[in-house]
């Protein structure tokens, strides 16, 4: 069963006093045979996520993940990213399996240089499963009931270094 929250606002908050300092961690390749490598410095503003994508040996991504809980998206209607980077683009992902090869909700999203706001309406998320790619548009208000991880991927089939950081993801 899904954990209810007061709307209108869900807050990963990646300061130092958030609430959720610390509990993300990385998932790269490398559990497959690549070799793409990714790392996680806890800051004073929040989370800073960095490394390089390769594509040796099928390769290619870096993801930082939520603890396993279960949450009910369906009354929200966007998600907020307060962050800045290089190396986009970037994905927010939201599991509703457990199993990795099973689909998964996500959208792509660009980053600055300098701090902002990346708004994503929950409408534009699309699920995708590995090797089959993207299988059709997500109906937020039916079928985000129980999304039981969040995650952010550098997954776009390019070897390159990136550098994103997070203060917040919010769901309004």
């Amino acid at each position: 069963m899904a954990t209810s929250f007061l709307n209108p606002l869900l807050e990963f908050n990646f300061d130092q006093r958030g609430n959720a300092v610390k509990s993300w961690t990385i998932q790269n390749d490398n559990v497959m045979g690549g070799v793409s490598e990714g790392s996680v410095q806890w800051q004073e503003e929040g989370l800073r996520w960095f490394g390089h994508t390769r594509l040796e040996n099928n390769g290619g991504f870096s993801s930082i993940r939520s603890p396993w809980k279960a949450f009910d998206l369906t009354e929200f209607k966007a998600v907020s990213i307060r962050c800045k980077g290089t190396g986009g683009p970037f994905k927010i992902v939201l599991d509703t399996q457990y199993a990795w090869y099973l689909p998964n909700a996500q959208t792509d999203f660009d980053v600055s240089e300098e701090w902002s706001d990346v708004v994503i309406p929950l409408k534009n998320f699309v699920w995708e499963q590995p090797g089959r790619g993207v299988l059709g548009k997500v109906n937020p208000a039916k079928e985000l009931n129980e999304v039981i991880r969040f995650g952010l991927m550098k997954y776009d089939g390019t070897a390159q270094p990136f550098d994103l950081e997070v203060a917040s993801v919010s769901f309004q």
